[in-house]
């Protein structure tokens, strides 16, 4: 009896020990996968995260390009505007050039004088406003419009920009196409109701005829 009761004993002790054996493998292969996923995680992490900075610099490199873009844009209309004035004062220059050598051709010859003013009885003469108080209007813009049905204030301030922007165009080559006659039926309807304060204080929040 005591015999039987001693192999018991063995026996439970043996099934404990290998129970303990199994659970201890079990655990260690457990800790084992959670080590692996977390390795895995780290890993994803590590890879995100270099995508990251890579979209980061990236976003920087396109924010400095833009700069440029707009530093560059500025100097362009910068250099626009300065080329519109000199073409302006060319156009003065011009049209005072002009004025001399027909006043010099007046002098040197009477009798072409004397037949301009026989002629010029006989015309209707047309009353014309001086376009050129108009900033932006040049005395060479000044006779394209004249020569084209707007030789008054009235008349100009009635006048379409898109249209008077083609006109141009056609009439005084490409070069004319950089003025933008946006502002100048507005400036010419204050002209024409002899608002000139008003207009002057227009005129000084534009820059060759565009607002700044």
């Amino acid at each position: 009896m005591g015999g039987h009761i001693f192999d018991i004993i063995i026996m439970l002790l043996g099934a404990a020990i290998l129970g303990f054996f199994i659970g201890w493998l079990l655990k260690n292969n457990k800790i084992s996968e959670l080590q692996a996923y977390i390795a895995a995680l780290e890993d994803k992490n590590n890879r995100l995260q270099a995508v990251y900075n890579q979209n980061e610099r990236l976003l920087i490199e396109c924010q400095t390009e833009k700069r440029k873009a707009e530093a560059e844009k500025q100097k362009i209309e910068k250099r626009l505007i300065e080329c519109e004035e000199k073409l302006t004062l060319s156009d003065i220059e011009l049209a005072n050039n002009n004025t001399e050598n027909t006043s010099q051709k007046i002098v040197s010859s009477p009798k072409t004088k004397l037949k301009t003013k026989t002629k010029s009885k006989t015309k209707t003469k047309v009353k014309t406003d001086n376009l050129t108080k108009i900033e932006g209007i040049g005395p060479k813009i000044a006779s394209i419009l004249t020569e084209n049905g707007y030789e008054t204030y009235k008349k100009l301030s009635k006048a379409n920009p898109d249209k008077i922007s083609k006109l141009l165009t056609e009439k005084g080559g490409k070069r004319y196409s950089m003025h933008n006659p946006e502002t100048w039926p507005q400036q010419a309807k204050l002209a024409s109701e002899d608002k000139w304060e008003e207009l002057k204080k227009l005129q000084d929040e534009l820059k060759g005829g565009r607002k700044k």
